[in-house]
């Protein structure tokens, strides 16, 4: 697949803050950006990723920014005519872009929103903001 996101859900933690760290990255055309086992807030940014291609999916033309919480790293999805949807990421080296199906994209999401959400609440963070955020998703 041209486009994936990965979450360690091992590698899960809760700062003073409440915030819930961990690692998450993607993979855009097999290049891991912004790179393999990126620590970020993972809850918050899928919650992120699914709004933007949400908007995006549904019609040509709409785009929307993710932006990782932890150093300036982000990805613009544009939706297409045909059914896809366009991934880019600023990049320090070379652009790193994907088409991927919104139909693959979604199950994808939805695939990394359950392990995370199950991983979550195994520990006890049901009630965390970005958790309930993510289970209404």
């Amino acid at each position: 697949m041209e486009f994936e996101v990965h979450c360690s859900t091992e590698s899960l933690d809760v700062a003073k803050s409440g915030a819930i760290w961990g690692n998450i990255w993607l993979t855009i055309s097999g290049v891991p950006f912004p790179e393999e086992n990126w620590n970020d807030m993972p809850a918050a940014f899928l919650v992120e990723l699914f709004d933007a291609f949400s908007y995006a999916r549904q019609a040509e033309g709409r785009r929307r920014r993710v932006r990782f919480f932890d150093g300036p790293f982000w990805i613009d999805l544009i939706g297409r005519s045909d059914g896809t949807v366009s991934v880019s990421a600023n990049a320090h080296d070379t652009p790193k872009e994907a088409t991927v199906s919104a139909h693959e994209m979604a199950q994808l999401l939805t695939r990394v929103r359950a392990e995370l959400l199950r991983a979550c609440i195994e520990r006890g963070w049901k009630d965390q903001m970005d958790v309930r955020r993510l289970q209404v998703q």
